[in-house]
């Protein structure tokens, strides 16, 4: 994955944590949204009394979401006046790689601690390493297959910036984690799920944590057998376009 396709994607997951804490942050809007997924059959987790969920509101979130687009703007600014400084300076070309394409879908899962515990960078670490994730590009965690240069999946911290200090394992505090992957990828969408969802349970376990879906909503069966063939349907899609597109 490119560094700077991986930082869009960042920016992209950043503005689905913000929203899913205005969204579910507010007791009021979460009371709402808690029945109306157990009228679906789904359950929603006990809620969260962290102050500052409580007091996020709308202008807040537009706050955010305007400098999460000035961050955007920043990033492809900075890449442009790079390039016209190469090219007056008649240097070898030394520019970024151009960023790949968007990526068609991006799926998350959060891991979250429950109550108002947190965790430690020290226990995060060990959880993650167990789990088989590797730190790397952009100061976050990978899933990588072997022997493999592209990310299967991905870990961020659920706290801004959502990256890590590697220098302070010892010294920081989190609420949580979030885990993404992006389309298309190394492999097939439905086995690359899979994987993200055994590491996000298996740190669930490690970290006695809440494994949540993209809505920080409680990761019922029902829902992953929906996530599964909602990628089931995106792997068939994209092989029958694949295939019309050999010649």
């Amino acid at each position: 994955m490119e560094r700077e396709t991986l930082r869009l994607i960042l920016i992209a997951v950043g503005v689905m944590i913000i929203v899913g804490i205005l969204l579910f942050g507010n007791p009021e809007r979460r009371k709402r949204r808690a029945v109306s997924r157990r009228s679906g059959g789904r359950k929603a987790p006990a809620a969260r009394t962290d102050s500052a969920d409580s007091d996020i509101d709308d202008d807040t979130l537009q706050q955010e979401l305007r400098g999460l687009g000035d961050l955007i703007a920043g990033e492809r600014g900075e890449a442009g006046d790079s390039e016209q400084q190469a090219g007056a300076d008649q240097e070898p070309a030394r520019r970024k790689k151009p960023a790949g394409p968007p990526p068609d879908k991006i799926v998350t899962l959060f891991v979250r601690s429950r109550g108002n515990r947190t965790i430690s960078g020290v226990q995060l670490l060990d959880a993650a390493i167990k789990a088989g994730l590797v730190f790397g590009d952009m100061d976050i965690f990978h899933r990588q297959l072997e022997g493999g240069e592209r990310s299967v999946f991905s870990m961020a911290n659920i706290t801004k910036p959502g990256h890590f200090d590697r220098t302070a394992w010892n010294t920081f505090e989190t609420a949580g984690v979030t885990l993404f992957l992006s389309l298309p990828g190394p492999m097939d969408g439905l086995d690359a799920w899979d994987a993200m969802l055994a590491t996000g349970q298996r740190l669930g376990e490690l970290l006695n944590a809440d494994v949540l879906d993209d809505q920080q909503l409680e990761l019922t069966r029902q829902r992953i057998a929906q996530i599964r063939d909602d990628l089931r349907e995106y792997d068939r899609r994209r092989a029958l376009t694949e295939s019309q597109d050999q010649p």
